[in-house]
């Protein structure tokens, strides 16, 4: 009898035994079940956390990350946006060591910033502590931001393996991008005529558009009428109505009963283009693009970042009928970028990292001399950014 009864107990305590191990792995599998596509479960209590400044983004917004790191290792940080592209994050160009102490890491690092884009929906961002390198997450040495160019899924499949005989652990955390948007009804008196909003054609009235929230400069434009013009501030899922009566157009005359006529004007320099449009030959204005931009910037170093765009005011004093002098007087601005460890074309992805710009404003002056040919003239100047400047200018009648 006490043999049956020490085996009752002994089955007893298997049975226990067994119950707990059951449970604590259909524990296991339900937490990995619950995990979201790309993130490993850690093996061990997590020695890291990862955080960032906001839970809700919209396109364009910049995002800041934070890292807690409670012993020394190999930090490796990728993104996973909605539509599953995986994108390395950390380490990158800019900051290519993966190599760590405890403590607090925060990104972006200096030279450069993180921005969040399209398409809308959760995206993951997922941490990985590990003691050793993990060569598969290993940043390029072609393009500053690696895209690892494979589903969330393989990838844990891929690190699975690869981590299966290290000390390692992850953390992850999830934000929602969504843009914040507005309908805008627009109508016009007479009907037809072009919208346009903050520069861009959008269509005829009447019409209902979609726009981001914010400020947008909203233009009617329409032949025989003057343009109309109203800003107004878009709130998200808020509607706006716009109900304009457009002015027709008044004709203006000179003396002569013909309207002021308006010229146009091209020039060149050693590296630089520029044109000019201004009323009666008198005043105009001017823009030109020197071809400034390096295309080989020296690693750590500030570089010009695309092209030098000038502007001027200028004059045009008339000495004789054929003579004329032109003075003139403006600004140029150069951006500027500091250059990372290395330097390639960026990748639109979900985030990015992106060069601090920087702008950089010089005075300009302009004088040169002009010889009218009737319908046109030509110019021989000196531009104080752009150097000695040939150009043609054409006169229109309105």
């Amino acid at each position: 009898m006490r043999g049956v009864r020490l085996m009752n107990r002994i089955n007893l305590r298997f049975l226990i035994l067994g119950v707990i191990v059951v449970s604590l792995a259909a524990s296991a599998f339900a937490y990995a079940e619950n995990l979201p596509a790309g993130v490993l479960p850690t093996p061990v209590k997590s020695e890291i956390s990862v955080s960032v400044n906001s839970s809700t983004y919209a396109p364009g917004d910049r995002i800041q990350i934070k890292i807690e790191a409670k012993s020394a290792g190999f930090l490796y940080l990728y993104d996973i946006d909605p539509a599953g592209t995986v994108t390395l994050l950390y380490p990158n160009a800019y900051q290519p060591n993966s190599q760590v102490p405890a403590g607090t890491i925060h990104l972006p690092g200096k030279g450069y910033h993180l921005t969040v884009g399209e398409p809308e929906g959760t995206e993951t961002i997922v941490a990985i502590l590990a003691r050793a390198p993990i060569d598969q997450l290993s940043p390029s040495s072609k393009v500053p931001f690696r895209s690892l160019d494979m589903k969330p899924q393989a990838l844990t499949s891929k690190l699975s393996v690869a981590l299966a005989n290290s000390k390692w652990t992850s953390a992850w955390t999830q934000f929602t991008v969504y843009l914040p948007r507005g309908i805008v009804h627009i109508e016009s008196e007479p009907a037809g005529a072009k919208i346009r909003v903050n520069g861009h054609d959008l269509g005829r009235s009447p019409k209902d558009l979609v726009l981001p929230a914010g400020e947008a400069a909203i233009t009617l434009i329409k032949n025989g009428y003057e343009p109309f013009t109203e800003t107004v501030i878009v709130h998200d899922q808020g509607m706006i109505d716009i109900d304009a009566r457009l002015q027709k157009a008044a004709t203006l005359t000179g003396g002569y009963g013909v309207s002021a006529p308006i010229f146009i004007g091209l020039d060149v320099g050693t590296d630089s283009i520029g044109m000019e449009i201004g009323i009666a030959h008198t005043i105009g204005i001017a823009t030109a693009i020197r071809f400034t931009g390096d295309a080989a910037p020296v690693p750590g170093e500030t570089y010009n970042y695309g092209p030098e765009i000038d502007m001027d005011l200028r004059l045009h004093v008339h000495l004789t009928e054929r003579l004329s002098v032109l003075l003139g007087g403006g600004i140029g601005l150069q951006n500027t970028a500091l250059a990372p460890a290395v330097t390639s074309a960026m990748t639109p992805l979900a985030i990015t990292i992106q060069p601090d710009i920087e702008t950089e404003l010089f005075p300009s002056f302009v004088l040169g001399l002009e010889v009218n040919l009737g319908h046109a003239s030509v110019l021989v100047g000196y531009h104080l950014r752009r150097g000695f400047i040939f150009g043609i200018e054409l006169l229109f009648a309105r």
